[in-house]
C-alpha cells in the first residue's frame, strides 16, 4: 500500500478524480503490456544489449510452435538444479571450493578446448623432462577483494588459470578462461590479521588437497579426441600483489631484514640491484624452519625466525608435488610498475615538482599539454590529469609528452633527470609486455632495466634531502622479470591485472545474487551455474553449426554468397548500420577545409584505383579500408581500420590519408 492508498484507507474518501479519457492512463507507451515490460527493465537495470536479447526470447515465444514450459520461479530453480551436475559443484571446508582436479578434467574432455593444450616454456619443460609425461601447470591469483560498497564485507578469491592454453583462451572469458575456484569470506581487521597467515595457508591446502596424490603418482585421463594420457599437475605460477606474495613466501614483509620473496637481496641494498643475489628455495626454508624446531628455547626460535623473517608455519605448497613456491611467485606488473614505482613514487615526485613551480607551468602542462595530447584508438585521454588521485597504466605513457618543454635542463635540473627516469621506466615497461621474445629483445629488456637503475640511482643521490625511501621490495622485483619470461612465458600470464578485472563480477553476485549471510557459497553457487550456462551455450553453437554445414551440403553448397572484395591485404567493405552519402558527408564537413569538393575528389581516386585494378566499381558501397599486415612484434596477421572520426570523445581522431593527400 502507497501513501495516498494508506491515507485514504484512514480519512473521509475525497471527491472521485475523473482522470482525461482521451488518452490511455499509460500513454505514451502504446500498450499497458509495454509499460510493464519496460518497468521491469528499469527495475532490474538491464542494459542495451539484455534488453534486445530479452525481446528477441519474447518475440521468439510468440512465434514458434513450441511449447515454453517454464511457468514460474520454482522452474526455473529446478532447471538450474537438473543443469548443474553438467560442471563439478563447490565443496564446504573453512573456505568454499571448486575441485581444482575436475575442473582441469572437464576441460581436456570438452571438445572445443582439447585440441588447444600445447606443452612449452622453460621452467614446464624442465618439469617434462624429469617426469617424462605431460604436465598440467596451474596459475594459481589471490588477493582480496571488497564486496560490500563500504568494504566491511571484505572476501579472499583464489582464481585458476591453466597455463598450458593459449593465452586469447586461458586470459579469456567463458571455457577455457579463468574461473574463481575458491572464496573465503571475513570481516573485521583482527580477524584478518590472524587470517592472513595460518589460515590462508590452511584454506589454501584444502584447495589444493584435491591434487595433491594426482602430483606425485600422475592419474590417466580420456580426453576429447578418446586418447587416454598420463598427466601430473604442477603450480607453474602464482600470480599475487607483494602482500599476497609475502604470505605464501612464510616472510613477514617490507621491514625484514630480507624482504624481496624470491631472493635474498638486504634491505639496504634493493635501489643498487646489485649482482644476481641468492634465491630463495622451498628446500632452503625448510631447512631454516627444521633448525629453528630444533631449538630447545623459545628465544633462540624467534631469534632465527627474526633474522630471516620468517613466519613459523607449514606452507600449504609443499603437498603438491615438483613444485617450488618461489619459482613459482612471479613479478607483477600491475603492482610493481604502475601502482607502486610510478604511481607512488615517480608521479608523486614529479606532481611535487611542478607544485613547485609557477601556476602558470602547471596550467600549461595540464591544458596545452594533456589535453592536446593526439586522440587514439585504446588510449585514455585526460583533461584534469594532474589532479586525479588514482595513477593509470596510459597516464605513465603521455607524461614524458607533457611535460618535455616545460621541464627543461636549464631551468628545472631536477625535474629534467625526472622525465629521464620516466622515460627509462617507460622503456623498460615496453619490452616486459611484448608478447613475443627472441634472444635479442631479453637482452635489450635486461639493458634496459640497467639503464633505469643507473638514472634512479643518480636521481636518489641528487635528492637525498627530500628522504624518499627507494628501497621498497616491488623495486627488486624488477631484476627478476626477464628471468620469469625465460621460465614462465610472457608476463600477461602472470600479470594480475587480468584476475583483478573478476573482482567486479564478484562484487556484483554479492550485491545482486546473496542475502548477505553465508555469502561464499552463495557467490560460488552463481559462478558454477555461469559456467554451466557457458557449457550448454558452446552445444548449443556446435550443434547449430553441425545443421547449417548439413543443411549446405544437401542443397549443394551456399550459391548466393556476394563476393567479397580482397586485394592482397586490403579489403574493402563497411561496419556502418546507417551509411551516408557522399554529398551528406560533404554537406556536414563545410567547415573542415580538408573535405571542400570532398565528392569530386574521392570519386577521381576510385575511378583511377579500380580501373588500374581493371574491377568495376561495388554498386551502392560504402568504403572502409582495411589492411592487414604481418606484425614484427609476433608475426602473426592484424588489421589496422583506416579510418577517420571528427567527433571520437569531443576531438578529430585520424587513422587515415585525408583525401586532399591522396
Amino acid at each position: 500500500m502507497n501513501a495516498a492508498d494508506h491515507l485514504a484507507a484512514n480519512s473521509h474518501r475525497p471527491r472521485a478524480y475523473k482522470p482525461d479519457l482521451s488518452t490511455d492512463p499509460w500513454y505514451p507507451f502504446q500498450l499497458h503490456l509495454n509499460f510493464e515490460f519496460v518497468e521491469l527493465v528499469l527495475e532490474a537495470a538491464l542494459n542495451k544489449e539484455q534488453v534486445n536479447w530479452f525481446l528477441k526470447l519474447l518475440k521468439s515465444v510468440c512465434s514458434t510452435s513450441e511449447a515454453f514450459t517454464i511457468n514460474e520461479y520454482n522452474d526455473v530453480q529446478n532447471t538450474w538444479k537438473a543443469a548443474s551436475h553438467c560442471m563439478t559443484a563447490p565443496h564446504k571446508f573453512v573456505m568454499y571450493y571448486h575441485s581444482l582436479w575436475d575442473w582441469v578434467c572437464d576441460l581436456l574432455k570438452h571438445p572445443n578446448i582439447g585440441p588447444h593444450f600445447p606443452w612449452t616454456a622453460d621452467e614446464l619443460w624442465n618439469i617434462q623432462v624429469h617426469l617424462y609425461e605431460k604436465v598440467l601447470p596451474f596459475i594459481l591469483y589471490a588477493d582480496k577483494a571488497k564486496l560490500s560498497s563500504f568494504g566491511c564485507q571484505k572476501g579472499y578469491p583464489v582464481i585458476a588459470h591453466l597455463a598450458n592454453l593459449p593465452m586469447l583462451i586461458q586470459n579469456g572469458e567463458g571455457i577455457g578462461g579463468g574461473h574463481v575456484k575458491g572464496v573465503k569470506e571475513y570481516s573485521g581487521k583482527l580477524w584478518f590479521a590472524n587470517f592472513k597467515n595460518a589460515i590462508r595457508h590452511e584454506s589454501f591446502r584444502k584447495l589444493l588437497q584435491m591434487v595433491e596424490k594426482e602430483s606425485e603418482t600422475g592419474c590417466w585421463v580420456n580426453c576429447w579426441d578418446g586418447v587416454t594420457c598420463h598427466f601430473f599437475p604442477v603450480i607453474l605460477i602464482l600470480s599475487a600483489d607483494y602482500e599476497e606474495q609475502a604470505v605464501m613466501a612464510l616472510i613477514h614483509g617490507v621491514k625484514l631484514n630480507f624482504p624481496c620473496p624470491i631472493c635474498l637481496i638486504p634491505h639496504d641494498h634493493i635501489s643498487e640491484f646489485p649482482a644476481p643475489c641468492k634465491l630463495r628455495t622451498s628446500e632452503n626454508i625448510l631447512k631454516v624452519l627444521q633448525e629453528t624446531c630444533s631449538q630447545d628455547t623459545t628465544e633462540k626460535k624467534e631469534q632465527i625466525l627474526i633474522q630471516q623473517g620468517l613466519h613459523d608455519i607449514d606452507s600449504t605448497f609443499t603437498v603438491i608435488t615438483n613444485t617450488d613456491v618461489y619459482h613459482a611467485l612471479s613479478w607483477d606488473q600491475l603492482h610493481a610498475n604502475f601502482t607502486e614505482k610510478f604511481g607512488d613514487h615517480l608521479w608523486a615526485k614529479l606532481l611535487r615538482i611542478l607544485d613547485k613551480a609557477r601556476h602558470q607551468a602547471m596550467a600549461r602542462v595540464e591544458k596545452n599539454s594533456f589535453s592536446e595530447m593526439p586522440c587514439w584508438h585504446m588510449l585514455n585521454h585526460f583533461d584534469k590529469a594532474l589532479s586525479i588521485s588514482y595513477t593509470d597504466e596510459d597516464l605513465s605513457k603521455i607524461v614524458v609528452f607533457a611535460c618535455h618543454d616545460i621541464l627543461l635542463q636549464n631551468t628545472e635540473k631536477e625535474g629534467y633527470l625526472l622525465l629521464h627516469c620516466l622515460r627509462a621506466s617507460i622503456e623498460f615497461d615496453l619490452y616486459t609486455v611484448l608478447e613475443l621474445h627472441t634472444v635479442h629483445l631479453l637482452a635489450a629488456g635486461q639493458e634496459a632495466v640497467s639503464t633505469f637503475n643507473v638514472l634512479m640511482q643518480k636521481y636518489a643521490k641528487k635528492t637525498d634531502n627530500m628522504k624518499k625511501n627507494w628501497n621498497f621490495p616491488k623495486n627488486c622485483t624488477c631484476m627478476h622479470v626477464f628471468d620469469d619470461i625465460k621460465a614462465k612465458g610472457i608476463t600477461h600470464n602472470f600479470n594480475t591485472k587480468l584476475n583483478e578485472k573478476m573482482h567486479g563480477p564478484l562484487k556484483e553476485k554479492y550485491q545482486k545474487c546473496t542475502n548477505f549471510k553465508n555469502v561464499a557459497q552463495q557467490i560460488l553457487n552463481v559462478d558454477h551455474l555461469e559456467v554451466v550456462l557457458e557449457l550448454i551455450h558452446c552445444r548449443i553453437s556446435d550443434y547449430e553449426a553441425y545443421m547449417e554445414t548439413n543443411v549446405q551440403n544437401t542443397i549443394g553448397g551456399d550459391t548466393n554468397n556476394v563476393e567479397q572484395e580482397d586485394f592482397f591485404h586490403v579489403r574493402l567493405g563497411s561496419q556502418v548500420k546507417q551509411p551516408l552519402s557522399l554529398e551528406a558527408i560533404e554537406q556536414r564537413s563545410t567547415i573542415n577545409k580538408t573535405f571542400m569538393q570532398f565528392c569530386m575528389k574521392f570519386n577521381e581516386l576510385l575511378n583511377r584505383y579500380f580501373q588500374a585494378m581493371q574491377k568495376p566499381l561495388p554498386g551502392n558501397k560504402h568504403i572502409q579500408l582495411q589492411a592487414n599486415h604481418e606484425s614484427t612484434v609476433d608475426w602473426c596477421q592484424y588489421t589496422d581500420h583506416l579510418w577517420c572520426n571528427p567527433h571520437f570523445h569531443s576531438h578529430m581522431l585520424q587513422k587515415c590519408l585525408g583525401p586532399c593527400q591522396c
